[in-house]
């Protein structure tokens, strides 16, 4: 005799039965259910994304003939300069305040000329100096970035438009 609580034994004389296979049929409300389920999990990570991308639902597209003012900063590794101000010496000496920034696309075409801003130590032997070239065109691929005659440097369009220019010499 079983309790009600204990499961019955089968009888070990008994074989096993075969296992059979239960099938049902899909709802097709179902199938779509899901399907517009899955295309709205897509679109909701596309916005996502973009929204990451942009930074911000209200950001404005920037087009071609727009311009904006690339900034950023330039940074001299350098030990000679004073601590009242700041600024290259010897084969650094072209780097100072109002040293000409040029900017330029990747057909080498001038786009837009500023200058450094004055700069201010950063501890020893280090002087950074405020980065600003006015009015670039925007809707290029990339920018080429030149300090005084020292190489252009690529900068991607987000980062030259979002202030996050950040070029360094020396060390």
């Amino acid at each position: 005799m079983t309790s009600a609580f204990e499961p019955a034994l089968p009888d070990p004389r008994t074989p096993p039965q075969p296992l059979t296979s239960v099938r049902t049929k899909t709802n097709p409300w179902h199938l779509l259910f899901a399907g517009l389920a899955g295309a709205a999990l897509v679109g909701a990570l596309w916005v996502g994304l973009d929204l990451a991308r942009t930074g911000s639902p209200s950001a404005p597209a920037v087009t071609a003939g727009q311009a904006f003012d690339l900034r950023g900063t330039f940074t001299l590794y350098s030990t000679g300069y004073s601590y009242s101000s700041c600024g290259g010496s010897g084969g650094y000496s072209d780097i100072t305040t109002g040293t000409a920034v040029t900017v330029y696309n990747a057909a080498g075409t001038v786009l837009s000329q500023g200058a450094l801003g004055s700069g201010h130590s950063n501890g020893a032997g280090t002087c950074v100096f405020s980065l600003s070239a006015p009015n670039v065109p925007a809707g290029e691929k990339f920018y080429l970035v030149e300090v005084s005659h020292r190489g252009r440097i690529m900068v991607q369009p987000d980062d030259a438009r979002g202030g996050r220019v950040a070029l360094s010499l020396g060390h």
